[in-house]
């Protein structure tokens, strides 16, 4: 799993009019002495529509990672959020969902020009059917769900798995296993009974290596690490990820 630094902007009431340069050096000066060599950087400052604040995105690097956070500002005041109660919005909220929307367009565009050459899937359905490829994780709690309503899902499209695990080295374990009894299915309904198998949260640590340790090939495990960095690397960054075939 990604590894991320957990910052915590809090709300202040400032003495002063919260410049680029004001902002940068509060959020060094408070975070200094939790995160050795953290550097501040900000990237945009926009007005938010029909309020006084401006909305400002704040870069904060330190020990070879990066974050962005939103802050919002108005005359001496920063804090980590505008809640509007009449229309029930978040701007926090809001602006999260958008960011989030951007990276998985973003993602689907590069991802499927390397989907269509792909070899580690597995197929499900009928090929004349609306397409659709599913990044999944054996471990994944969200993947799970997708999967109880996978036959479903089935009678209106044909589907086209990629096992991208975030959950650690038992799930990759898994994924390996699944890709490999796979081959051997004969059917659909085989191949879903394969996932079922694995996907079943009462052995979520079933293959922890040990003593109950499955019979995994080191090979097949490396080829899913492998896998899961190269769409890692193209903005992969939660599951269950579905993109339409267009």
């Amino acid at each position: 799993m990604k590894k991320t630094l957990v910052f915590l902007p809090l709300a202040f009431s400032l003495a002063f009019c919260a410049s680029n340069t004001q902002i940068k050096k509060f959020y060094e000066d408070a975070l200094k002495e939790r995160l050795e060599g953290v550097k501040v950087e900000i990237l945009k400052r926009e007005k938010l529509p029909d309020t006084d604040f401006e909305a400002v995105t704040v870069k904060f690097s330190a020990k070879g990672m990066s974050q962005e956070d939103l802050i919002f500002t108005k005359d001496n005041i920063i804090a980590p959020d505008i809640i509007d109660v009449k229309q029930n919005i978040s701007y926090k909220q809001s602006y999260e969902l958008k960011k989030m929307e951007k990276e998985r367009e973003n993602f689907s565009k590069k991802a499927l020009k390397e989907l269509e050459k792909e070899k580690m899937i597995i197929s499900l359905g009928d090929k004349n059917k609306p397409l659709l490829y599913v990044f999944s994780d054996p471990e994944c709690p969200y993947c799970r769900m997708h999967l109880k309503n996978i036959r479903q899902e089935l009678k209106t499209h044909q589907m086209k798995l990629i096992l991208t695990p975030v959950h650690g080295i038992s799930a990759f374990d898994k994924a390996a296993l699944i890709y490999k009894e796979s081959k051997n299915a004969k059917s659909d309904e085989e191949k879903i009974k394969i996932l079922e198998k694995y996907y079943d949260e009462k052995i979520a640590h079933y293959s922890q290596r040990g003593t109950n340790s499955l019979k995994v090939d080191e090979k097949e495990v490396e080829a899913v690490k492998k896998l899961y960095e190269k769409y890692s690397s193209l903005g992969l960054r939660a599951v269950p990820m579905i993109i339409e075939a267009k």
